[in-house]
């Protein structure tokens, strides 16, 4: 017997497949006890001036590690802003494991049939770009002074 399309899915989307183990750490963890749980090291890493470490394990999940041991974690949050029938705009807050202070990055990504288009999107400066391309014009008086006159019929 075959398992449905659906029950796959869900098996899939239950078992966390990006990063297994992720949703079980925990501040305070050994750095032993992170790869332990995650069943392998970081994919990435990045050095701070401060002494800690962002493990990044992909592009979603990272854990922030200060004299090796786990203070903090972050996934990547995406909610989608617009979604029409000709496509569908997505802004995600990418995981970042910093030192307090610093920033992590959006994404934005643009689905439409034409393709899809990922970047940096800053909601003010587009909003801005429209304002300061939309010119309002004003109709001229008419050029005798008067009003204009309808043709008779």
């Amino acid at each position: 017997m075959r398992p449905s399309l659906l029950s796959v899915v869900l098996a899939l989307a239950a078992t966390g497949c990006a990063a297994p183990g992720f949703e079980k750490l925990y501040p305070g963890m050994t750095a032993a006890q992170v790869a332990d749980t995650m069943g392998r090291g970081p994919a990435r890493a990045q050095e701070f001036s401060d002494g800690s470490a962002a493990w990044y394990f992909d592009d979603d999940h990272c854990v922030l590690m200060r004299d090796q041991v786990l203070v903090a974690k972050s996934t990547t949050q995406t909610r989608t802003a617009v979604s029409t029938p000709v496509g569908t705009l997505e802004d995600s807050a990418k995981a970042w494991c910093g030192p307090p202070g610093t920033g992590g990055r959006h994404e934005a990504k643009l689905e439409t049939p034409f393709g899809t288009f990922k970047g940096t999107v800053d909601p003010t400066a587009v909003t801005e770009q429209v304002r300061s391309g939309v010119r309002v014009h004003q109709v001229p008086p008419a050029a005798d002074g008067g009003q204009a006159t309808q043709p008779a019929p």
